[in-house]
This record gives C-alpha cells, structure tokens and sequence, in this order.
C-alpha cells in the first residue's frame, strides 16, 4: 500500500485497499494472525468474564434499583403508589410500543455494524452487536468484553480479523459522533430554540453545562483521532515508539489505519445513517411515554430532555446511566409543569427502550451465540 506522501490521511490505492473490495475478506495469513492483540480483544476465542465483573454487575443491578427506589420519589416529589398507579393507568398500547421502538434501535445500529464490516452478513453483525451491547450495559466496564464478543461473533461468520477490528473501530467512531456530539448540539439548539418560541421561565442550567461538557470532551477526543489518523503522524509515533512495537505490526497498523480512512471517508452515509435514525427512535420512544402518562410537553423541549438524557447515559456510575437518566430527566419534567407521577412514569416507561430491551435482547444474542459454537464445530 503506497503511503501518502503529504502527511493526510487521503484515500490509499483502491486496488489494496480491503474496504474497498465488495467480496467477502479472506482468512488472513499467519502474518496477521490474532497473535497481535492484547489477550482481552482476541476474538479467535469468545471473551472470558470473570466471577468479579459478575460480581461488580449484580452491585451495579442493585443500585440502579437503590436509584430508582429512593432518589426517583425524591427527585419528582411523587411517591411509589401513585407512580405505578399512572403506570397502570397508561393505555395497553404504551408498553410494546416503548419496547418495539427500542427493538427498532437496536436493528438500526445493527446495519451500521454491517456496513462497516465488510463482507460480514446483517444477522451476524446484527447478533453481535447486540450482544455486545447487553454486555455492556450489564457489566461496569464491560465495553471491551462487549466488543471482544461481537468480534467473535462476527470473526465465526467469516470476515478476517483485521476486517472485523477495523470496522468496529470505524462503528465505534459513528457512535461516537452522534451520542457525543450530534445529539448534545441538538438538544441544547432545541432548549435555546424551545424557550424563545414558549418561554417556560424554567432554566436547567445542570443540563445545559453538562451538554456542554460532554460536546467538549468528544470534539477533543475526535480532534486527537483526526490527528492520529494522518499517516505521517502515526508513522512518526510508530518510529518513536521504537522497540515497543515489533517491526513487523508497524506495516500492519498502517494498513488498517488506511482501510479505516477508507472506510469512514466512502461509507459515510450508509454508516452514520441508520445509528442516527436509532437515536431518533429512541426520542420517539421518549414522546409515547410522556404521551402515554397524557402530559404535554413542547416538542423542541422534549429533544432537549431526550440529549439531557444520552449525555448521562455516558457517564458510567450505573449501567448506561440507568436510574440517573431517568430521575434526572423525571426532575426535567416536573420543572416543565408535568405532574410528579406523571414525570416518574414516563421516564420509567423510556427505561424500557433505552435498558430493558437491550438487556433482554443482549441476554438472548448471547445464548443463541454460545448455543450454535458447538454445532458450528461439529459442522467444521
């Protein structure tokens, strides 16, 4: 693969490039075989869990509960009863139309997987990532097991390692992107624009620096992976790194740097489409549930309540922020006139969308995937 000369991370040459090849990824050869991958992301074998990340995951369970029991009441100013008296007063049709719409999600992010993989099958890159994300949200920490679980899963369908480790980092990107800096931009555009049109006399000034923060901290992640990315940079830290690195991964590392670029630069419709969409179903979820509990809310502010809510979804003191997310955005709506109980209940009705489904789904994409590797064996 020709170099750039210029230090920017152009388009290599398309007749080397992998990204480029719309046929399936051959196996690689020894050369690049998973023997260079740290021993947690070697996706030849399936991901080991130890007894204390399940340890620390069942903690983690109990104090989502803790959350949702104690500080949600607190926050809203409503009490257990009334909450799952308007629960149980919403109309039949909420319950499976939160969790469908989660579902919905989750097989849209499964298509970005599927673009950035190349040569890898929708209900390979679909049973993967759902997967990895029900690992994730089940496990403090857990993103890594998640992620060395999809590749599995995806390296057992067929596309090479390198393959697999260039498109989960092209994906990983995307969402990094839209969670971290799209939907943040959108939702304080969305109070700003929101309190002008119908000014509520309301300020949520936790919100709007925690927006902030969030924008801030991914711009400066995506600007050292821009940086990063530019091949005269990564070739200049590959030769400082000297003998850390082995001479023979140096050539390796390129390689997947120039079909990442590729990647991102040629899929980039296909790619941040259907993981934007997902996020757009999620704030439709959101609508039904304040629908539901027959509160009414500013649509412009609901978008705000909604990126409020991914923002603390990122800050990982609880599976996806679970139980902070939503007391936080219960309190939102009650600063927005919605009704304690009403506001509680909503927010628990999102909770289905945003955490049970992918637990669930993630349970079953696991199960199915360890349930098939022994007749996948038997076969070969």
């Amino acid at each position: 693969m020709s170099p750039a000369s210029d230090g920017s991370p152009d388009t290599p040459d398309p007749a080397s490039d992998p990204a480029s090849d719309p046929r399936p990824a051959a196996h690689p050869g020894p050369a690049v075989g998973p023997d260079w991958l740290p021993e947690e992301l070697d996706i030849e074998q399936p991901p080991r869990i130890s007894a204390g990340k399940v340890v620390t995951g069942a903690l983690s369970v109990l104090l989502v509960a803790a959350v949702l029991a104690w500080i949600l009441p607190w926050a809203t100013g409503a009490q257990w009863p009334q909450i799952i008296d308007t629960l149980l007063q919403a109309p039949a049709w909420a319950l499976p139309a939160v969790a469908l719409l989660g579902a919905g999600a989750l097989a849209l992010e499964g298509l970005t997987v599927r673009t950035a993989v190349t040569g890898s099958h929708y209900s390979s890159a679909l049973l993967g990532h759902t997967a990895s994300t029900g690992v994730g949200l089940a496990l403090p920490g857990g993103s890594v097991v998640g992620l060395a679980l999809m590749g599995w899963i995806l390296r057992r369908a067929g596309p090479a390692v390198p393959v697999i480790i260039t498109g989960i980092i092209a994906a990983s990107l995307v969402e990094m992107v839209i969670t971290s800096v799209l939907i943040p931009l959108l939702g304080l555009a969305s109070y700003a624009a929101g309190s002008l049109l119908a000014p509520t006399g309301i300020a949520l000034p936790g919100a709007i620096w925690a927006a902030l923060l969030a924008v801030l901290g991914a711009m400066i992640a995506l600007a050292l992976t821009t940086v990063l990315l530019r091949r005269a940079v990564l070739t200049s830290i590959l030769d400082r790194l000297g003998d850390m690195i082995p001479s023979h991964l140096t050539p390796m590392v390129l390689t997947q740097r120039d079909a990442l670029v590729a990647i991102l630069r040629r899929r980039t419709v296909p790619l941040v489409l259907p993981t934007f969409a997902a996020r757009v179903l999620q704030w439709a979820a959101l609508l039904v549930a304040i629908n539901a509990v027959g509160a009414d809310v500013p649509l412009l502010l609901t978008v705000a309540i909604f990126a409020l809510g991914r923002v603390l979804s990122l800050v990982p003191v609880t599976p996806g922020g679970a139980g902070i997310t939503e007391t936080v955005g219960a309190a939102a709506l009650v600063a927005l006139g919605v009704g304690a109980a009403d506001a509680a209940a909503a927010m628990l009705l999102l909770l289905i969308t945003t955490l049970v489904v992918p637990l669930a789904a993630g349970a079953m994409a696991v199960t199915v995937s360890f349930v098939r590797a022994p007749a996948r064996r038997r076969r070969a």
